[in-house]
């Protein structure tokens, strides 16, 4: 079963308050998980990053260098 955004934001808005929001949103950032997971996204961005500008360094290179 599929929620929609409405139906979501309903039972949001009936079931918790701004301040139980913030804590659970609280205690999922600051979950080991959630930073495990973040610093393997990290890691993938750099290392495509790295692997780009390598495979396009002619095209960089030239103009950082002169």
């Amino acid at each position: 079963m599929l929620i929609t955004e409405n139906t979501l934001r309903n039972i949001i808005e009936e079931e918790l308050s701004r301040s139980d929001v913030n804590s659970i949103l609280n205690d999922k950032i600051n979950s080991a998980d959630f930073k495990k997971k973040i610093k393997q996204i990290s890691a993938e961005v750099v290392n495509e990053l790295f692997k780009i500008l390598w495979q396009r360094n002619s095209i960089w290179k030239s103009s950082v260098s002169s």
